[in-house]
């Protein structure tokens, strides 16, 4: 290469790199000029339409998940109410038998030891259950959820399978709401009727195959289910969905087993439990019926609950384990209108 030509390479890096250097410090220039301010303002506002944007989709999907559960439970609704036609087939196949006569086991439950059988646990129910004015006390928050389902059914009553002593009637009345108790305890039934309450003898299948369709605002059973065979929980579940007019609600409550010491100790002070029903089992078992939407309640604490929250230390989830709800309550709407 001629010098000439290396010459005329320097000169023109010359004029590059000064035309490079000003456009830098225009640049900078620029930069200086811009506001703060204004850049602060622009992140912020496109920010703010991230999640604007975000909280759409967010809907959206929410929305499209309401109508993809209320579908399912219309579905679960069909297929349950072909169930029970199966079963009214089948019953009257059955009834066209000869019936058997009844066990000499069965004649004495119904004699003289059924008879101890409830005197012990009304006794049980009045030493260990609480007072009257305390199981009021716990109820009462079903109060607003009830009064709901009653306007929402045009003034329909409630039925209380396994109302015992009566508190939640009593409560109901009080309310000025019409509801009916049913009990296979003849003893704590006629305690209750004394209270002008009324409370009537029978059991939780025999009321529900005698209601019309449709005829009340709200079933509620308060720590009955645990006494029973899974199968009659079942069968109480899909044939309170026939019973209940749309609007309505099932209520279900039951020692919380997740309470360790409930679990584990004061579960079995009652002889007569049987299976502990948790809440697992308990949503899978209104989402079969068709129940939508459901809703799930944890109640009614330890007193010592706040005490060993407020210990230095202390695991606030081992407290809740040991310390936390004792009761599970479980609430079912049956849609307004079918899906």
């Amino acid at each position: 290469m001629s010098k000439v030509k290396r010459i005329g390479d320097y000169i023109a890096a010359i004029f590059k790199l000064g035309r490079t250097e000003r456009m830098v410090k225009e640049a900078h220039r620029n930069i200086q000029a811009i506001n703060p301010q204004a850049i602060q303002n622009r992140f912020n506002d496109l920010e703010a339409r991230e999640r604007r944007l975000r909280a759409s989709v967010n809907q959206m999907i929410q929305a499209e998940t309401r109508v993809l559960m209320a579908s399912n439970a219309d579905l679960a609704r069909n297929f349950i109410e072909l169930s029970r036609r199966l079963d009214k087939v089948l019953l009257a196949t059955q009834n066209q038998k000869t019936p058997s006569e009844p066990s000499e086991q069965a004649a004495i439950d119904e004699g003289g030891i059924g008879a101890v059988m409830d005197s012990f646990y009304h006794k049980l129910e009045n030493k260990y259950r609480g007072t009257t004015s305390d199981i009021r006390n716990r109820l009462r928050i079903y109060l607003p959820d009830v009064e709901s389902a009653a306007i929402r059914t045009g003034g329909k009553p409630v039925l209380d399978i396994g109302c015992g002593r009566g508190e939640w009637l009593g409560l109901l009345n009080d309310a000025g709401l019409t509801a009916i108790g049913i009990d296979t305890n003849p003893v704590q039934i006629e305690d209750v009727q004394d209270k002008g309450l009324d409370a009537r003898l029978g059991d939780a299948r025999s009321a529900l195959t005698e209601a019309a369709d449709a005829s009340m605002a709200c079933i509620t059973a308060h720590h009955l289910i645990e006494h029973l065979p899974f199968e009659e929980v079942l069968w109480i579940t899909r044939e309170a969905m026939r019973v209940l007019a749309p609007g309505g609600i099932l209520l279900f409550e039951t020692p919380n087993v997740r309470n360790v010491l409930v679990g584990a100790t004061s579960f079995y002070n009652d002889p007569t439990h049987l299976n502990p029903m948790t809440d697992p089992v308990l949503n899978v078992l209104f989402e079969t019926v068709g129940f939508h939407p459901i809703e799930t309640r944890y109640l009614h604490p330890h007193e010592r609950l706040a005490e060993f929250m407020a210990k230095p230390g202390f695991d606030p989830e081992l407290a809740n384990l040991m310390f936390g709800a004792q009761d599970l309550a479980i609430l079912g709407h049956k849609p307004l209108q079918e899906t």
